[in-house]
Parts: structure tokens; C-alpha cells; sequence
């Protein structure tokens, strides 16, 4: 199956489409490039694998965004598991059993832990399906991909998902596999309440991390307004979703719930949606967001808050909008930080009331 969301001259204008809007097409469109997908996961459960136990709550958002999705359809979780997971779990699982790598932004060698975690399970298991949750494809290296073409070439059961246009083009030419264009997990999560009350005008949520563009212009920041990343998680973190997972297995009665591997699926649950809180309640503080993160662009859209988006180093933000057309009538697009400041100061002038 081909999945291709309508083309770029199709997609709607953004000034013309809301927020709701925005969510709606790509849940709808997840459920499609999915749809011959859904019986067989349903039938047999899945292993979802590569958890983002770190403090970005991009990653988190996916993560909690592919449960959701996975719940809405029946789609029991047998094993979860991050990096470290002992591979002989997997191989314990019947073999109808699928494994579902976490979508995001590592495919490729900015972030090579992720990529080799990805052709080992490529490489372990040739005969089980394998499924690529949607990802963003970058390689500084071009002499990279030849290694990550013979991982794939040697599994003939390998479903891989891009998030845009020249994802799906590099993976075509490079790739013997089934490739489909797939919207950011992140939106199944669905439209979502502000936790909190905003408190000030601006936050500029700008990345800290590799992927940073590096605004060098100087900018005036008006007193008041919030800058911040979102990569530093709560120091009790860990020890509040194991203690959660425990109490909730132990309330349930169900002793299902209480297995060692039920738990930790659980466990992971528990560290993605707080790191997610986080980010909601961060992003909830602010009339108005600046930022260069491709999820900060999409918690907004769920919770219809006004932003301008910069972009990353390769792009990432504007690949995503123009092949799902996720700009809407709050969203503006600045080249410079100086032009998103103006931006953010012209939307605050015209006092448009906001969403609290």
C-alpha cells in the first residue's frame, strides 16, 4: 500500500482552516496509511520498542501519542522497552507478534544510538514484521546510508513511515522496502486542554540541543517574556511513575496488571505522559510561542495556542507542514528570530483575545 496526502496545491490555505482542523485530517490520515495494518496488530498484539527515557517532550509526545493511537484501535501492547530492552524478549513473543520502532526525528546519523538500536532489530529479527513508526530522515554522511540500505535490504518484512516529501524521496531511491508517508504520531494524542492559565505574553521555546539552526542576529526580548527549552526533566521523575505504575497495578485487582512486564509497560506510560504535562503546562503559560521545535508546533495546534515557527537545521518544521498542511490561521512562519519577535509583538498589539 502507497499512502500520498493530498499534494502541496491541494493542501488547504492555511488562513482558511483552525486548529480542530489541523487534527482532525491527520488522525484521519494516521487511520489510513495504517488501514491494512490494524487487523493483523488487533489479532496479535505488538512489541513497541526504542522508549525516549529522556527529558525532550517531542519524543514523549510521539510516544504517548502511538499508545493513544494503539488503545483507540484494540491494539494490545504485549512488551515495550527502550534502547536497553533484552532482545530476548522480543524472541519469546510468537512470531505473528510485530515490532514497532518509535517515530521521530533520529533515522539517519544525528543521533546514531537510535539508528544502530534499529538495524540490530532489523538484523535479529528477518522474519518478523517490522514497522518503522513515522520518522524524519536526515544523514550529514550520504556514504551513511549504504550501511542502513543493507540492513533493510536484508529484511524483506520492513514497513517504513516518513513524515515528509524528502524523507519519502531519499528512502524510495535508497531503500528496497515498503515506504509510506505518515503524519506525526504526536496528533492522536488529539485536541487537549491548556493545564494552565497563561501568565505571560511570550515564551520562546528555542532548541539548545544538535538540531539548533544557530540564530546568531541579536534580539531585543521585551521584559516579561519567557525563554526556555524543554529538555530538562523533573528530578523525581522516575520515582513517581514507578510508584504510580505499582499503585495503579495493585488497584486494578486485575492480576494481568501485575505481571513484571505489564508494569514496566505502564512504568514507560507513566514517564511519557508527566514529561508531556510538562511540556502542556509550559506551553499553557504563554499567550503567544516562538520555536524551532517541530512538537512544540504540534502540542500548540492540540491545544490551539498561537505560535510562529523558525525551523530546525534540515528543515523539519516546514517538511512536515507541506506535506500535511499543519499551519492554520494561529501558526506564522518567520526566517529569523528578529522577524518571529516582530511577529509575536504584532499579534500581542491587535489584543485578539486568546484561549485560556
Amino acid at each position: 500500500m502507497t499512502s500520498t496526502p493530498p499534494a502541496a496545491a491541494t493542501l488547504p490555505d492555511p488562513q482558511s482552516q483552525t486548529a480542530a482542523d489541523v487534527v482532525s485530517r491527520c488522525q484521519g490520515m494516521l487511520d489510513t496509511v495504517f488501514r491494512d495494518e490494524i487487523a493483523a496488530l488487533k489479532a496479535n498484539g505488538c512489541a513497541l520498542v526504542d522508549f525516549p527515557d529522556h527529558g525532550n517532550v517531542g519524543d514523549s509526545a510521539i510516544w504517548s501519542g502511538q499508545v493513544a493511537w494503539l488503545d483507540r484501535h484494540g491494539i494490545g501492547r504485549r512488551l515495550a522497552g527502550d534502547l536497553n530492552i533484552d532482545l530476548a524478549q522480543i524472541r519469546a513473543l510468537p512470531a505473528e507478534v510485530p515490532v514497532l520502532l518509535h517515530g521521530g526525528g533520529n533515522f539517519g546519523d544525528l543521533w546514531p544510538r537510535h539508528q544502530l538500536f534499529r538495524e540490530r532489530i532489523l538484523t535479529e529479527f528477518p522474519d518478523r514484521r517490522v514497522i518503522q513508526l513515522p520518522q524524519s530522515i536526515h544523514y550529514d554522511d550520504a556514504a551513511m546510508i549504504a550501511r542502513t540500505r543493507e540492513a533493510i535490504a536484508r529484511h524483506p518484512r520492513f514497513l517504513l513511515l516518513v513524515r515528509d516529501h524528502p524523507s519519502l524521496d531519499l528512502a524510495r531511491q535508497n531503500f528496497a522496502c515498503d515506504v509510506r508517508l505518515c503524519p506525526d504520531m504526536a496528533f492522536a494524542m488529539g485536541a487537549q486542554p491548556r493545564p494552565v492559565r497563561p501568565d505571560a505574553d511570550v515564551l520562546m521555546l528555542l532548541r539548545t540541543d544538535s538540531e539548533r539552526q544557530g540564530y546568531a542576529e541579536a534580539v531585543d526580548v521585551p521584559e516579561g517574556w519567557v525563554q526556555a527549552d524543554w529538555l530538562q526533566d523533573d528530578p523525581d521523575v522516575w520515582t513517581r511513575a514507578a510508584g504510580d505504575a505499582r499503585r495503579r497495578a495493585i488497584l486494578s485487582f486485575n492480576p494481568a496488571r501485575m505481571g513484571g512486564a505489564a508494569r514496566h509497560r505502564d512504568y514507560l506510560n507513566q514517564l511519557s505522559d508527566r514529561r508531556v504535562d510538562r511540556g502542556l503546562r509550559l506551553l499553557s503559560r504563554a499567550r503567544y510561542v516562538i520555536t524551532d521545535r517541530l512538537h512544540v508546533h504540534i502540542l500548540c495546534t492540540l491545544m490551539n495556542i498561537p505560535h510562529c515557527v523558525l525551523d530546525n537545521r534540515y528543515g523539519k518544521i516546514a517538511r512536515l507542514s507541506q506535506a500535511f498542511g499543519t499551519r492554520w490561521a494561529g501558526v506564522s512562519q518567520a526566517a529569523t528570530l528578529p522577524e518571529a519577535v516582530a511577529t509575536a509583538r504584532a499579534r500581542l498589539a491587535r489584543r485578539e483575545p486568546q484561549t485560556a
